[in-house]
């Protein structure tokens, strides 16, 4: 999955998200609700977003919405563009080849593609026909190039492109020109099965054509988009991001006069919720949510997300040692950090025990034995295994204390919680873990792209292919494994997963692909998020989506 780093809609609940972009979308379809013994309800597994038709909404309207940092790079494949936040933004401004519906499907945008096939299985050829009225809002057509260029860009093949992931277009062998400008032929070098993750977001050749373009020209400004809206102004000053409905564009034609996106920190968007200064804000902690829930005038949306909150370890510093890593897998109960994610929320949250699949998908399975069991004494033997001998209330080895921090961004009120309980936990085997807290536009950028940390809370954020997300668990200095923990091993057996057509195939070989993540000490994965979502009831179309269901921005607006 390339992963989402959610950043945005997430800060005060468990740190801050990437875009894994390609985590699976954890919704099978069902509506949930039931409860529990304790009394908790099920969480639903549909969205709930205030379905309207469009004739129903009035025109016009400004929507202002929170997103939980400044964004600072616009171009999505870029390695710092890959932000929920930023994601949810070009949804509105950029194209997308498939979209991801509600039942986590990829869908055929045809405002952009007429059409797109497989014409061949060997070699895998794919076959696009670009809506002829699909245009950059510079006045340029979109075409083939613009495939062609984007390929080019993330194959891996020049790391003067710094990218998030190369996953898909590194297995393509050539995109050239059909008949006409506006029909474009993918062949494959080695099959790929998610096809349909690729070229979405799309962006123009003309502005992304070399490698200094590709890093710098969506560095704080979008200077060609395509979409139902256009982004109009970058006010870094007051940390909004506004976006009107683009004249250029040839689709549905949006209902509202504007968005404003208002960058806020910590828990400051339940604050402007509750004053009225925006519509809608993401309530997934107890603390959050009891602020809202008996709020006036406002309405409460459940659903089942993709998102979900993790450890992450790095092995720049003391956890290169995978003992060590091991140990604080035992170590940490993470059943615990999931209550506390939790809380007093109405709805129940497990521990997910799986890096590649939610709870709530097909090929779901626990794989946390024998390699991440909460187990005390057996994280305690790894640790005297290891040379780490009990000396005072922390162990030592050659005279150094067992010592390492965890990275957390500024006002994020859970991922603070998270990490004292884990501070606890693990100084009951002798391991000291100091608190870092840095400012929140730094987290990712200078801190967990980087890998300078020792531990560090974040949440991955699913776009609806587990292809997307390989570059978490691979080898190497970029794409997503910000740790740079991997294996040769997991690297073949990514390759097969990632190839293999059969899904039941694929989901047993992506679970082996986990059971080695476990057995290596990348991450821990803690519990996967419910959207919780108190909004103006006024608001349509908008709401707790689905799993990494897309929003269809020209449906969203206010009712009568």
């Amino acid at each position: 999955m390339k992963h989402r780093k959610v950043l945005a809609l997430t800060a005060a609940l468990a740190g801050f998200a990437l875009v894994a972009t390609g985590c699976s979308s954890g919704s099978n379809g069902g509506s949930g609700g039931g409860s529990d013994d304790s009394g908790k309800k099920t969480l639903p597994t549909s969205a709930q977003i205030n379905e309207k038709p469009v004739s129903d909404l009035q025109d016009g309207g400004t929507l202002r919405l929170p997103i939980s940092q400044w964004i600072t790079q616009w171009n999505y494949n870029q390695v710092d563009g890959a932000l929920v936040d930023a994601a949810t933004i070009e949804q509105a401004t950029m194209p997308f080849v498939y979209t991801i519906d509600g039942k986590g499907a990829p869908e055929l945008d045809t405002d952009y593609v007429s059409k797109a096939e497989a014409t061949s299985d060997d070699p895998l050829t794919i076959e696009y026909t670009i809506n002829p009225k699909a245009k950059w809002n510079d006045g340029s057509s979109i075409t083939w190039k613009d495939f062609e260029n984007e390929w080019k860009a993330l194959n891996g093949t020049n790391d003067e492109y710094l990218v998030g992931a190369t996953t898909g277009y590194e297995d393509i062998e050539s995109v050239t020109k059909g008949s006409t400008d506006q029909d474009v032929k993918v062949v494959f070098a080695k099959p790929f099965s998610d096809w349909k993750s690729l070229f979405s977001p799309l962006y123009p050749a003309s502005q992304t054509g070399t490698p200094q373009a590709f890093n710098e020209a969506y560095k704080g400004k979008v200077p060609v988009s395509s979409g139902p809206y256009k982004v109009s102004k970058l006010d870094e000053t007051a940390q909004t991001v506004t976006i009107v409905p683009d004249s250029t564009w040839w689709g549905d034609k949006p209902k509202l006069d504007q968005v404003i996106f208002r960058a806020l920190d910590g828990n400051a968007d339940v604050d402007a919720y509750l004053n009225k200064e925006i519509d809608s804000v993401l309530t997934t902690t107890s603390e959050r949510f009891d602020r809202v829930k008996d709020a006036k005038d406002s309405k409460i949306y459940a659903s089942t997300s993709a998102q979900y909150t993790h450890v992450d370890f790095s092995s720049k510093g003391i956890l290169k040692d995978k003992e060590l890593r091991l140990a604080i897998q035992h170590s940490v109960n993470r059943e615990a950090l999931a209550q506390v994610i939790g809380g007093t929320l109405p709805y129940k949250l497990g521990t997910l025990d799986n890096h590649i699949f939610l709870s709530t998908d097909d090929g779901y399975q626990s794989n946390t034995d024998p390699n991440a069991t909460f187990d005390v004494e057996k994280a305690k033997k790894i640790l005297d295994d290891d040379g780490w001998k009990t000396d005072g209330t922390y162990r030592k080895k050659d005279g150094k204390t067992l010592s390492l921090s965890i990275t957390i961004p500024s006002g994020a009120t859970a991922s603070q919680k998270l990490s004292e309980v884990m501070q606890q936990q693990l100084k009951d085997v002798g391991i000291e873990l100091k608190l870092k807290s840095v400012a929140v536009d730094d987290f990712f950028e200078q801190y967990v792209t980087p890998g300078n940390y020792d531990m560090t809370i974040f949440v991955w954020g699913g776009t609806g292919f587990h292809s997307g997300g390989a570059s978490i668990y691979t080898t190497g200095d970029t794409g997503q494994n910000y740790g740079r923990i991997g294996s040769k091993s997991i690297d073949e057996l990514v390759k097969q997963a990632i190839a293999e057509p059969d899904t039941d195939e694929a989901n047993a070989l992506w679970n082996k692909v986990d059971k080695q993540v476990w057995a290596i000490g990348h991450s821990m994965p803690i519990t996967a998020k419910p959207a919780l979502v108190a909004q103006n009831p006024k608001l349509a179309n908008y709401g707790a989506f689905a799993g990494a269901q897309n929003i269809d921005w020209t449906k969203v607006g206010f009712t009568e």
